[in-house]
């Protein structure tokens, strides 16, 4: 048998019969088609001459061509030579009924005949399917899987791990799992394939094993601070599901005030259980258990909950009230140990038009807006600034830094102090100040003003008075002297 495809069609399939001269025993050949698929073939006959006869018998013996014409009323049949020695049975939108053993038989010489097989394919088709479901640990499990099709179909075993595929090397309709545990439970998937068939069947066993839960901890022991958030957790495989919870001290644990109970699934029958404490508070250090049970068991983990006592800001130095003079520096002081991030320290400042927030600790975070940027190597500084333990300074005071400066300690108290500035006694200052400061005069300003004023008017006054006291007092002794020049005369004159 010479098996080719001549004529380059996917939708057929061609078998060659070689037909030699000598008389032998006939073969049998074997075609595969599918359904509505084109069927071609293909007798080769080596002897010529004019009365040489080819005929196609079907398998009911029924005469199908003779040479080049077609005696069969079915019109899906017909004869096809490309070649002078060739004779092509064409069997179009090949049927299932029309399976069986053809022949090619040649005259006027008995020669016996050379027979083919066409073989109408089905697909496979997953018939019954047995043994998915649950298992307790350590069972034997026997999976099954029927299937039906032509030609026969082959059963292969495969599973499928982290969304692949893994072939299991093994065929037949059985599959065998001796001893069920957690690495042998899964998906498991039974492939029917046939021969020249392109299609596949396929099915999915799902095997799950049940045991009673198992905690592991990933870390049996946390140090966190006071006040802190702090998260306790545990990893739990159990199937099926179990009742996840907390205890401390004998106390189950719930939802409720800083406590935040949470259960994940990470993974097949595994499970994150957190433990979330918003605030840690002293009373919360100690020894944590996260439990799970089920109807197959219960296991337990164990978490110790540590660390220092948080501790309180302590005041070491308050401010005071200060008196600075226009143009010197106003340092407050407000040193605060042990001050947390929790515990915000925040420089406030009341004047007569408004009230501002100058610091704000852990960060510092300047945000008066009339200051200037601070820079680190002795150039422009800034008019506000925090030193030392949050102490506030104040540079080049000027009437308008008056007023009441706060320190406020969250969750503590409140800490005031007044700045009061004064003039120098030098009235050109206060002049010279009264005109640079024309939009931030208050009341003190004013009325040292008008002080000022009043002082010059009197001084004023009191030099007129004086000058005119000094005019009459000489304009007397001026007319004194004449009268006595005049007496002294009328007496010479009467002598």
């Amino acid at each position: 048998m010479i098996t080719t495809d001549m004529y380059k069609d996917t939708l057929s399939v061609t078998v060659v019969f070689m037909l030699w001269l000598s008389r032998g025993v006939p073969s049998l050949q074997m075609v595969q088609v599918d359904v509505g698929e084109t069927a071609e073939l293909v007798c080769i006959v080596e002897i010529t001459g004019s009365n040489i006869v080819v005929e196609w018998y079907s398998k009911l013996d029924e005469l199908l061509t003779q040479n080049n014409e077609v005696k069969t009323q079915d019109r899906r049949f017909s004869i096809r030579r490309q070649y002078i020695k060739e004779w092509v049975l064409s069997i179009n939108n090949v049927r299932n009924s029309d399976a069986g053993k053809y022949e090619c038989r040649i005259g006027p010489v008995e020669y016996k005949p050379y027979s083919v097989e066409l073989i109408v394919s089905r697909p496979p088709e997953i018939t019954n399917t047995s043994g998915p479901g649950s298992y307790v640990l350590d069972s034997r499990v026997v999976l099954s899987c029927a299937a039906r099709g032509i030609p026969e179909p082959v059963i292969s075993w495969l599973r499928v791990e982290n969304h692949q595929l893994i072939d299991l090397n093994v065929k037949g309709n059985n599959y065998v799992i001796d001893s069920l545990n957690l690495s042998t439970a899964g998906v498991y998937e039974c492939h029917a394939l046939a021969r020249g068939v392109k299609q596949t069947a396929t099915a999915a066993l799902e095997v799950h094993v049940l045991f009673a839960p198992i905690i592991k901890v990933p870390y049996q022991e946390v140090l966190q601070e006071e006040g802190k958030w702090t998260q306790l957790s545990c990893l739990v495989t159990v199937n099926p599901k179990a009742d996840l919870y907390w205890m401390q001290n004998g106390r189950r644990i719930d939802s409720a005030g800083s406590y935040v109970v949470s259960s994940q699934e990470i993974g097949r029958y595994t499970h994150l259980l957190r433990l979330s404490i918003e605030i840690l508070s002293y009373s919360d250090y100690g020894e944590y258990q996260c439990l799970a049970e089920n109807e197959h068991g219960k296991d337990a983990g164990k978490i110790t909950l540590s660390g220092e006592q948080k501790k309180k800001a302590v005041v070491v130095s308050r401010p005071r009230d200060l008196m600075v003079t226009v143009g010197e520096d106003a340092l407050f002081n407000c040193s605060v140990l042990h001050l947390s991030a929790d515990d915000r320290l925040v420089w406030w400042h009341r004047s007569a038009n408004e009230t501002k927030k100058l610091f704000e600790s852990p960060s510092l975070k300047r945000t008066s807006k009339k200051t200037s940027e601070l820079t680190v190597n002795g150039l422009e500084t800034a008019k506000h600034d925090v030193i030392g333990q949050y102490n506030l300074l104040i540079r080049m005071v000027n009437f308008s830094d008056e007023g009441l400066y706060t320190c406020q300690i969250g969750g503590h108290e409140n800490l005031s102090a007044t700045l009061n500035v004064i003039v120098s006694k030098d009235s050109d200052t206060v002049c010279q100040e009264y005109h640079q400061e024309p939009f931030n005069l208050n009341t003190t300003l004013v009325v040292v003003c008008l002080v000022v004023i009043v002082l010059l008017l009197v001084t004023i006054v009191v030099i007129i008075l004086v000058c005119r006291f000094w005019a009459r007092r000489s304009r007397k002794d001026v007319e004194y002297t004449h009268s006595v020049q005049l007496n002294a005369k009328v007496v010479k004159i009467n002598q």
